[in-house]
């Protein structure tokens, strides 16, 4: 099918040309592309004059620096290795995030339907991290009543800014890049839902609503990621009347089929789903299947934009022909994927915070040093030495205390974990990438689900009678004891992971990582970190250091206490 002619009028999104240049492009071209495009206004047209002026300031200043005033200072910048893998955000690029987010402090200010908005400060409110009682935060209520709802500055700026665009005929294309645990899903989910509703509004809608189509998609790499994207909103879907469906490995084919049957408002999936729909046998058009589909969003899209993911990718959003709006969403805005979208997408409308590629200023960041006394070089005494010290520090009483250990290589994770449960007596969890989806979803629902109350994990332990009894050893005069109750008032839950869980993930129950090597790239560096200390609450982050740490990694503790930049 071809795509509608009214898309045209922009540059086409899916030229071929374009997109078999930018997957085979392994490194950025820099020759040919402004690097910090993606976030500065569009190019404006007029006078020989006019353009003369915008080349001096392509970004107005905002009110408050305009004039003689004295600019506020820019923030302070480090470069993370030899070759800096993070876009530099701009002096400029910096205020004018700034200035889009200012003067708003509530979703009435926003644009939003009434009945969606009402629904999702609802959903926000009852859902909200500050309901987890591990936390202590100044701001914190003790009911969930007296809660104060407010828009974060990603979502301010997501929908302010796409109210201007999603409602318009012709394709607009967004990238919406903000800090780790900032909002990001209701900054495009607000958006999407308001599209939805405000296209039932319309006379077409009575003759298409019963139809089998789908108006919508979200695509995630991780199947962790489709559950979490499904509950995030879930009340806001049964409270608007909205079909969403989750379509993962363990959905069958029949039960899309029947989905489908129904009308999809919402399809939240990976692109490998997307791009095995010829496979239904009981679909007899696949073609038409996405004819319908409006609004796609690419959320963790660096990661679906980069070299392993890319052909699975474009070759969903080929499918989708009459799109209107299509959604780019991540944390981070490595050089590569920056230079990808505006390869292909160089019209996308650029939406950030001016915290992008800095770590929460609720993040307590500290080094641990190897080599010195008493670690004597073995990073596996620092780490014992960290987890008593997490343990043993009186934070999150009455609450059982989660922890996870990213480690830079999966081969590592077994040895670390069976000395931690050996030597040190530790509970430890280990996860990669060879489990299953199911496998997978078991092990990490304890770290990211609401933390337990310490008296209901001691209900839950209980032992059964038959455990409490001595045994004997068959042959022999020895008898064992049953094994002693576990001491829950130090209670420390320890999940080992590699990158597999460091992207999107809402650890909403955890408040230390532990980095047992430094990251590869400032990228992994800020994933790594913010699975902690997420929507302004506390957190922790211990990164353990030897000798091969290079001389500007000692200086990451003050480059992010005094919220800097990390490139």
């Amino acid at each position: 099918m071809m795509i509608r002619s009214n898309l045209l009028t922009i540059t086409r999104p899916f030229s071929s040309t374009a997109i078999s240049h930018a997957i085979r492009s392994n490194r950025p071209t820099f020759t040919k592309f402004n690097k910090d495009k993606s976030l500065q206004l569009p190019k404006r047209t007029g006078s020989k004059k006019r353009l003369l002026e915008q080349k001096s300031s392509s970004t107005p200043k905002p009110k408050h620096i305009r004039g003689n005033h004295k600019q506020p200072k820019e923030p302070e910048k480090l470069g993370y290795g030899e070759y800096s893998s993070l876009k530099e955000i701009t002096h400029q690029d910096y205020h004018y995030a700034q200035n889009l987010i200012s003067k708003i402090d509530n979703f009435e200010a926003l644009k939003l339907l009434p009945s969606v908005r009402d629904s999702i400060v609802s959903s926000i409110k009852n859902n909200t991290i500050l309901n987890n009682k591990n936390y202590v935060s100044p701001n914190k209520h003790e009911q969930k009543e007296d809660l104060v709802i407010k828009p974060s500055p990603i979502q301010i700026a997501s929908i302010k800014t796409m109210a201007k665009h999603i409602l318009k005929p012709s394709l607009s294309t967004f990238t919406i890049a903000a800090e780790t645990g900032s909002g990001k899903t209701w900054a495009y989910m607000a958006p999407l839902i308001d599209y939805l509703k405000h296209e039932e509004s319309n006379g077409d809608w009575e003759r298409i609503h019963n139809k089998a189509i789908i108006r919508s998609v979200i695509l995630v790499p991780t199947h962790e990621l489709i559950d979490q994207v499904y509950k995030s909103a879930q009340d806001v879907y049964k409270d608007l009347g909205l079909n969403v469906f989750k379509w993962d490995r363990s959905t069958s084919y029949q039960d899309f089929s029947q989905a489908l049957s129904k009308r999809i408002d919402i399809l939240i999936t990976t692109p490998g789903k997307i791009n095995s729909i010829e496979k239904i046998r009981n679909l007899s058009n696949t073609q038409y299947v996405f004819t319908r589909t409006g609004f796609l969003v690419i959320d963790e899209a660096d990661t679906l934009m980069d070299a392993s993911w890319i052909q699975d990718t474009v070759h969903s959003i080929k499918k989708m022909t009459n799109l209107s709006n299509l959604v780019f969403c991540s944390a981070t805005i490595p050089r590569e994927f920056n230079q990808t979208i505006d390869k292909i997408f160089p019209n996308s409308i650029p939406i950030t915070t001016p915290s992008l590629h800095k770590l929460p200023k609720t993040i307590k960041f500290q080094l641990i040093d190897a080599q010195v006394s008493p670690y004597q070089g073995s990073k596996m005494k620092a780490l014992a030495q960290a987890l008593y010290a997490i343990h043993k520090d009186g934070t999150e009483p009455g609450y059982e205390k989660r922890c996870i250990i990213f480690i830079n290589e999966k081969k590592h994770i077994d040895k670390i974990a069976e000395e931690l449960r050996q030597v040190y007596n530790h509970d430890v969890t280990t996860l990669t990438g060879e489990l299953t989806p199911i496998e997978r979803s078991a092990k990490i629902g304890l770290f990211i689900n609401p933390p337990r109350k310490l008296s209901e994990v001691e209900q839950q332990e209980t032992q059964e009678p038959e455990d409490q009894q001595d045994k004997v050893i068959s042959d022999s005069n020895i008898s064992i004891k049953p094994k002693k109750k576990q001491n829950h008032e130090d209670n420390l839950k320890i999940l080992i992971t590699t990158d597999i869980l460091s992207r999107g993930l809402n650890f909403s129950a955890v408040r230390n990582v532990i980095l047992y090597d430094v990251p590869n790239t400032s990228a992994d560096l800020i994933h790594r970190s913010g699975r902690t200390g997420r929507m302004n609450q506390s957190g922790r982050v211990f990164l353990i250091i030897d000798k091969k740490a290079k001389s500007w990694v000692k200086k990451l503790p003050s480059t992010i206490r005094n919220h800097g930049l990390i490139t």
